[in-house]
Protein backbone atom coordinates (compact mmCIF):
# COMPACT_ATOMS: atom_id res chain seq x y z
CA UNK A 1 0.00 0.00 0.00
CA UNK A 2 1.20 3.38 -0.94
CA UNK A 3 2.11 6.35 1.02
CA UNK A 4 -1.47 8.20 -0.96
CA UNK A 5 -3.30 5.08 -0.11
CA UNK A 6 -2.26 5.13 3.19
CA UNK A 7 -3.20 8.83 3.35
CA UNK A 8 -6.50 8.38 1.80
CA UNK A 9 -7.25 6.03 4.52
CA UNK A 10 -6.65 8.09 7.42
CA UNK A 11 -9.25 10.46 5.89
CA UNK A 12 -11.71 8.31 5.98
CA UNK A 13 -11.31 7.07 9.48
CA UNK A 14 -11.49 10.72 10.83
CA UNK A 15 -14.28 11.32 8.74
CA UNK A 16 -15.78 8.21 10.17
CA UNK A 17 -14.54 9.31 14.11
CA UNK A 18 -16.34 12.73 13.50
CA UNK A 19 -19.57 11.10 12.24
CA UNK A 20 -19.91 9.11 15.22
CA UNK A 21 -18.62 11.90 17.38
CA UNK A 22 -21.76 14.13 16.14
CA UNK A 23 -24.06 11.63 15.80
CA UNK A 24 -23.96 10.71 19.67
CA UNK A 25 -27.14 13.14 20.58
CA UNK A 26 -28.91 12.03 16.83
CA UNK A 27 -31.95 9.87 16.05
CA UNK A 28 -31.98 7.84 13.79
CA UNK A 29 -34.20 10.44 11.59
CA UNK A 30 -31.03 12.97 11.88
CA UNK A 31 -32.48 14.95 14.71
CA UNK A 32 -30.84 16.33 17.81
CA UNK A 33 -32.14 15.04 21.18
CA UNK A 34 -31.04 17.80 22.97
CA UNK A 35 -32.62 20.48 20.21
CA UNK A 36 -36.60 18.54 20.78
CA UNK A 37 -36.08 19.33 24.29
CA UNK A 38 -35.15 22.81 24.51
CA UNK A 39 -37.66 23.30 22.05
CA UNK A 40 -40.31 21.62 23.94
CA UNK A 41 -38.80 24.22 27.14
CA UNK A 42 -39.22 27.22 24.73
CA UNK A 43 -42.62 26.15 23.38
CA UNK A 44 -43.80 25.75 27.21
CA UNK A 45 -42.80 29.18 28.51
CA UNK A 46 -43.84 32.47 27.64
CA UNK A 47 -40.86 34.66 26.63
CA UNK A 48 -42.53 38.33 26.14
CA UNK A 49 -38.50 39.72 25.74
CA UNK A 50 -37.61 37.41 23.08
CA UNK A 51 -34.59 35.89 24.67
CA UNK A 52 -35.18 32.64 23.19
CA UNK A 53 -35.09 33.73 20.33
CA UNK A 54 -31.93 32.31 19.05
CA UNK A 55 -33.13 28.68 19.81
CA UNK A 56 -34.39 27.43 16.32
CA UNK A 57 -35.26 23.26 15.78
CA UNK A 58 -33.66 23.57 12.82
CA UNK A 59 -30.47 24.09 14.44
CA UNK A 60 -28.57 20.79 14.98
CA UNK A 61 -26.07 22.37 17.49
CA UNK A 62 -27.84 24.06 20.52
CA UNK A 63 -24.65 24.86 21.67
CA UNK A 64 -24.31 28.53 20.24
CA UNK A 65 -27.71 29.64 21.55
CA UNK A 66 -28.62 32.18 24.03
CA UNK A 67 -28.60 30.76 27.85
CA UNK A 68 -27.01 27.36 27.17
CA UNK A 69 -23.91 26.40 27.96
CA UNK A 70 -22.28 23.45 26.68
CA UNK A 71 -19.75 20.80 27.91
CA UNK A 72 -16.18 20.34 26.55
CA UNK A 73 -18.07 17.05 24.63
CA UNK A 74 -20.31 19.28 23.05
CA UNK A 75 -23.77 18.49 25.03
CA UNK A 76 -25.82 20.83 26.90
CA UNK A 77 -24.28 21.12 30.85
CA UNK A 78 -26.21 24.64 32.04
CA UNK A 79 -29.51 25.61 31.42
CA UNK A 80 -29.37 29.59 32.59
CA UNK A 81 -32.62 31.61 32.77
CA UNK A 82 -32.52 33.56 35.82
CA UNK A 83 -34.21 36.79 36.07
CA UNK A 84 -35.58 36.90 32.28
CA UNK A 85 -39.27 37.43 32.92
CA UNK A 86 -40.85 34.07 31.88
CA UNK A 87 -43.72 32.54 32.63
CA UNK A 88 -45.59 29.58 31.64
CA UNK A 89 -44.68 25.64 33.07
CA UNK A 90 -41.82 23.84 33.07
CA UNK A 91 -41.79 21.11 30.50
CA UNK A 92 -41.32 17.18 31.65
CA UNK A 93 -39.05 17.11 28.29
CA UNK A 94 -35.89 18.75 30.47
CA UNK A 95 -35.11 15.16 31.87
CA UNK A 96 -33.76 14.40 27.86
CA UNK A 97 -31.32 17.04 28.56
CA UNK A 98 -29.33 14.17 30.59
CA UNK A 99 -26.34 15.74 30.69
CA UNK A 100 -27.28 19.06 32.62
CA UNK A 101 -25.10 19.85 35.56
CA UNK A 102 -27.18 22.96 36.29
CA UNK A 103 -30.63 24.36 36.19
CA UNK A 104 -30.86 28.12 37.04
CA UNK A 105 -34.75 29.57 36.42
CA UNK A 106 -34.76 31.11 39.59
CA UNK A 107 -36.88 35.11 39.82
CA UNK A 108 -39.19 34.21 36.72
CA UNK A 109 -42.71 33.58 37.18
CA UNK A 110 -42.71 29.84 36.02
CA UNK A 111 -45.97 28.36 37.65
CA UNK A 112 -46.98 24.32 37.79
CA UNK A 113 -45.69 21.26 39.04
CA UNK A 114 -42.05 21.14 39.08
CA UNK A 115 -41.42 17.94 36.26
CA UNK A 116 -41.04 14.34 38.32
CA UNK A 117 -38.77 13.85 34.75
CA UNK A 118 -35.93 15.93 36.47
CA UNK A 119 -34.76 12.72 38.64
CA UNK A 120 -33.50 11.76 35.05
CA UNK A 121 -30.61 14.32 35.45
CA UNK A 122 -28.26 11.98 37.11
CA UNK A 123 -25.33 14.53 36.69
CA UNK A 124 -27.04 17.49 38.22
CA UNK A 125 -25.78 19.53 40.55
CA UNK A 126 -27.35 22.66 40.85
CA UNK A 127 -30.98 23.35 40.78
CA UNK A 128 -32.61 26.74 41.97
CA UNK A 129 -36.21 27.46 41.24
CA UNK A 130 -36.33 29.88 43.81
CA UNK A 131 -38.76 33.02 43.56
CA UNK A 132 -41.47 31.73 41.33
CA UNK A 133 -44.84 30.51 41.42
CA UNK A 134 -44.63 26.81 41.25
CA UNK A 135 -47.01 24.81 43.36
CA UNK A 136 -47.66 21.27 44.64
CA UNK A 137 -45.73 18.90 46.01
CA UNK A 138 -41.66 19.21 45.84
CA UNK A 139 -41.12 15.89 43.70
CA UNK A 140 -40.15 12.33 46.02
CA UNK A 141 -37.74 11.34 43.13
CA UNK A 142 -35.43 14.69 43.63
CA UNK A 143 -33.70 12.38 46.17
CA UNK A 144 -32.27 10.09 43.12
CA UNK A 145 -30.35 13.03 42.31
CA UNK A 146 -26.98 11.32 43.76
CA UNK A 147 -24.82 14.58 42.54
CA UNK A 148 -27.20 17.20 43.61
CA UNK A 149 -25.30 20.45 45.62
CA UNK A 150 -27.56 23.13 45.66
CA UNK A 151 -31.55 22.82 45.78
CA UNK A 152 -33.19 26.34 46.07
CA UNK A 153 -37.29 26.12 46.14
CA UNK A 154 -38.02 29.38 48.34
CA UNK A 155 -40.63 32.06 47.25
CA UNK A 156 -43.09 29.43 45.54
CA UNK A 157 -46.32 28.34 46.28
CA UNK A 158 -45.37 24.13 47.31
CA UNK A 159 -47.00 22.22 49.70
CA UNK A 160 -47.28 19.32 51.16
CA UNK A 161 -44.68 17.36 53.23
CA UNK A 162 -40.93 17.83 52.72
CA UNK A 163 -39.67 14.37 50.89
CA UNK A 164 -37.61 12.15 52.94
CA UNK A 165 -36.01 10.83 50.14
CA UNK A 166 -33.30 13.80 49.87
CA UNK A 167 -31.81 12.22 53.27
CA UNK A 168 -30.67 10.07 50.50
CA UNK A 169 -27.51 12.76 49.35
CA UNK A 170 -24.63 12.87 50.89
CA UNK A 171 -23.40 15.85 49.08
CA UNK A 172 -25.94 18.19 49.86
CA UNK A 173 -24.30 21.74 50.46
CA UNK A 174 -27.48 23.96 50.81
CA UNK A 175 -31.12 22.93 50.89
CA UNK A 176 -33.56 26.21 50.78
CA UNK A 177 -37.34 25.86 50.79
CA UNK A 178 -38.37 28.74 52.64
CA UNK A 179 -41.95 30.49 52.19
CA UNK A 180 -43.53 27.70 50.98
CA UNK A 181 -46.74 26.07 52.27
CA UNK A 182 -44.84 23.00 53.12
CA UNK A 183 -45.55 20.74 56.36
CA UNK A 184 -43.58 19.05 58.79
CA UNK A 185 -41.66 17.21 60.43
CA UNK A 186 -38.46 17.82 58.09
CA UNK A 187 -36.63 14.55 58.39
CA UNK A 188 -32.84 13.99 59.01
CA UNK A 189 -30.97 15.23 55.51
CA UNK A 190 -27.19 16.32 56.07
CA UNK A 191 -26.82 19.71 54.05
CA UNK A 192 -24.51 22.03 55.71
CA UNK A 193 -27.56 24.36 55.78
CA UNK A 194 -31.37 24.32 55.50
CA UNK A 195 -33.47 27.08 55.38
CA UNK A 196 -37.04 27.28 56.06
CA UNK A 197 -38.15 30.27 57.06
CA UNK A 198 -42.07 31.03 55.90
CA UNK A 199 -43.38 27.58 56.48
CA UNK A 200 -46.07 27.98 58.61
CA UNK A 201 -46.65 24.49 58.92
CA UNK A 202 -43.37 23.52 60.11
CA UNK A 203 -42.52 26.49 61.80
CA UNK A 204 -45.73 26.57 64.12
CA UNK A 205 -46.82 30.09 65.23
CA UNK A 206 -42.89 30.81 65.75
CA UNK A 207 -42.61 34.05 63.88
CA UNK A 208 -38.30 33.42 63.85
CA UNK A 209 -38.32 29.78 62.68
CA UNK A 210 -35.20 30.27 59.97
CA UNK A 211 -34.16 26.79 61.25
CA UNK A 212 -30.99 27.11 59.93
CA UNK A 213 -28.88 24.23 60.58
CA UNK A 214 -24.47 23.99 60.24
CA UNK A 215 -22.82 21.17 60.27
CA UNK A 216 -21.68 20.44 63.52
CA UNK A 217 -17.10 20.32 64.50
CA UNK A 218 -15.56 17.38 63.29
CA UNK A 219 -13.46 15.70 66.04
CA UNK A 220 -9.99 14.23 65.66
CA UNK A 221 -10.40 10.58 64.99
CA UNK A 222 -8.87 7.85 67.59
CA UNK A 223 -5.51 8.00 65.74
CA UNK A 224 -5.16 11.32 65.40
CA UNK A 225 -6.78 11.74 69.11
CA UNK A 226 -4.08 9.37 71.07
CA UNK A 227 -1.30 11.49 68.55
CA UNK A 228 -2.55 14.68 70.59
CA UNK A 229 -2.72 13.17 73.71
CA UNK A 230 0.98 11.85 73.33
CA UNK A 231 1.91 15.23 72.32
CA UNK A 232 0.57 16.60 75.14
CA UNK A 233 1.81 14.36 78.09
CA UNK A 234 5.11 15.02 75.84
CA UNK A 235 4.49 19.21 76.29
CA UNK A 236 3.50 18.49 80.29
CA UNK A 237 7.01 16.56 80.93
CA UNK A 238 8.77 19.40 79.07
CA UNK A 239 7.09 21.93 81.03
CA UNK A 240 7.44 20.42 84.59
CA UNK A 241 11.34 19.34 83.71
CA UNK A 242 11.78 23.67 82.22
CA UNK A 243 9.49 24.71 85.33
CA UNK A 244 11.86 22.68 87.92
CA UNK A 245 15.15 23.86 86.56
CA UNK A 246 14.11 27.36 86.46
CA UNK A 247 13.03 26.68 90.16
CA UNK A 248 16.42 25.54 90.79
CA UNK A 249 17.97 28.35 89.65
CA UNK A 250 16.00 31.07 91.31
CA UNK A 251 16.70 29.30 94.68
CA UNK A 252 20.54 28.63 93.74
CA UNK A 253 21.01 32.50 93.11
CA UNK A 254 18.64 33.45 95.81
CA UNK A 255 21.15 31.70 98.26
CA UNK A 256 24.05 33.16 96.53
CA UNK A 257 22.64 36.82 96.89
CA UNK A 258 21.50 36.11 100.51
CA UNK A 259 25.48 34.85 101.15
CA UNK A 260 26.87 37.64 99.54
CA UNK A 261 25.00 40.75 101.36
CA UNK A 262 25.77 38.85 104.01
CA UNK A 263 29.48 38.48 103.61
CA UNK A 264 29.53 42.48 102.64
CA UNK A 265 27.32 43.02 105.67
CA UNK A 266 30.35 41.34 107.88
CA UNK A 267 32.93 42.86 105.95
CA UNK A 268 31.88 46.55 107.00
CA UNK A 269 31.40 45.33 110.40
CA UNK A 270 34.85 44.27 110.75
CA UNK A 271 36.49 47.66 108.67
CA UNK A 272 34.33 49.66 111.77
CA UNK A 273 35.69 47.78 114.71
CA UNK A 274 39.21 48.12 113.49
CA UNK A 275 38.75 52.06 113.18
Amino acid sequence: MGRKDMFYWRIVLLVLVWIEWSSATLSPSGVNYEVVALMAIKNDLDDPNNVLQSWDINSVDPCSWRMVTCSSEGYVSVLGLPSQSLSGTLSPSIGNLSNLQSVLLQNNAISGPIPEEIQKLEKLQTLDLSNNMFRGGIPYSLGDLKNLNYLRLSNNSLSGPFPESLSKIQGLVLVDISYNNLSGPLPKISPRTIKILGNPLICGSENNCSAVFVDPLSFPSDALRGKSQQGGTRNHRVAIIFGSSLGSACIVVTIGLFLWLRYRHNQRIFFNVNG
